[in-house]
C-alpha cells in the first residue's frame, strides 16, 4: 500500500482490498475460517499510518536547503567535504541535522528552523536533557528519565517547561498520558541517544513534508513523523485471549515470545 497511498492518498482503498483478498487465500487454505483461528493465533498488523499533504504542492514542501541556505550543505553525490557545515538526513516528515562544522552553534540553527511555522518540533540533545522549541508554538520544553512522573506506559520522566509543545496530557496523581504525539517522550529520547554526533531532529507538521537534495516527493500522503497520524495503526489478533502489555509495536515482541513459550 505504501507506494500507493504516497500519490493517492490515505483514503484509497484498492490496496485494503487486495490485502483482504490475500488473507482470504490463506484463511481458504483451511477446512474454515474458525478452524484457522483454532489452530493458530493470528496477528495483522499495519507498519505505519499516513498523514495527508497539504493540497498546495509548493506549500506542503519544506525545502531545507532554501531554509539554511546561508550554510554549506553536503551533496549527496560527492560526501562530505571538509568544509562542509551540514548535512541533511530526510526522512519524509522528519529529518535530522548534522552540525559536522564545530563552530556552528545549535541556537542558531535552531533560530532559523523557528521561523518555518510548519516545523512543530525542534528537539536535540543537552547537558541536561532534551529539549523541544517550534517553529509553531512558543515556549521550551525540557525532559529526561526520572521519577517526578509516570506516563502511560509505565516509563518515569522528569519535565520542565511547556509540556504543550508535546501535547502531554497530565492527569491526578503525578500520572501522564499523550495526544498528538503519542509516546513521544521514549521516541525522541531514543533518536537523539542512537548514535554519537551533534544533531537536531525535527518534525513536521500534518500535511508538510521535508526536502533535501534527491528527496522525492509525495503528492498524496507522506510518514516519518511523530505525530499520531503515521504513528496509529490498525492491529487484530485473534485465536488468543492474550494481548501485549501496552498497544506498542515495541511491545509485540515480548508479547510473541510469551505465545510461544
Amino acid at each position: 500500500m505504501d507506494l500507493r497511498i504516497h500519490f493517492k492518498g490515505p483514503m484509497d482503498l484498492k490496496g485494503i482490498r487486495k490485502i483482504d483478498k490475500q488473507i482470504q487465500k490463506i484463511l481458504h487454505m483451511y477446512p474454515s475460517w474458525e478452524e484457522a483461528v483454532r489452530q493458530n493465533t493470528w496477528l495483522i498488523i499495519g507498519d505505519n499510518g499516513q498523514a495527508p499533504m497539504h493540497k498546495n504542492h509548493s506549500k506542503a514542501v519544506i525545502d531545507l536547503r532554501k531554509r539554511l541556505k546561508k550554510y554549506r550543505v553536503t551533496k549527496i553525490q560527492r560526501g562530505l567535504r571538509p568544509k562542509d557545515q551540514l548535512v541533511f538526513c530526510v526522512n519524509q516528515r522528519m529529518a535530522y541535522i548534522y552540525l559536522v562544522d564545530e563552530t556552528i552553534t545549535f541556537q542558531e540553527i535552531i533560530t532559523e528552523l523557528k521561523k518555518d511555522k510548519r516545523i512543530d518540533i525542534i528537539a536535540w540533545k543537552g547537558n541536561a536533557g532534551i529539549n523541544i522549541v517550534s517553529g509553531s508554538k512558543e515556549g521550551h520544553f525540557r525532559f529526561e528519565p526520572g521519577h517526578e512522573l509516570i506516563d502511560c506506559y509505565n516509563q518515569s520522566w522528569n519535565i520542565e517547561g511547556d509540556h504543550e509543545l508535546l501535547d502531554l496530557q497530565m492527569i491526578e496523581n503525578n500520572q501522564m498520558t499523550y495526544g498528538d504525539y503519542p509516546d513521544a517522550l521514549a521516541r525522541l529520547y531514543g533518536a537523539l541517544h542512537s548514535h554519537e554526533g551533534r544533531f537536531l531532529v525535527i518534525n513536521a507538521k500534518p500535511g508538510f513534508d521535508f526536502k533535501a537534495q534527491s528527496t522525492p516527493p509525495h503528492f498524496g500522503a507522506a510518514h516519518g513523523s511523530l505525530h499520531k497520524q503515521e504513528s496509529l495503526v490498525p492491529l487484530i489478533i485473534t485465536g488468543t485471549e492474550e494481548k501485549p502489555t501496552y498497544p506498542r509495536i515495541i511491545d509485540l515482541k515480548e508479547f510473541i515470545v510469551r505465545m510461544t513459550d
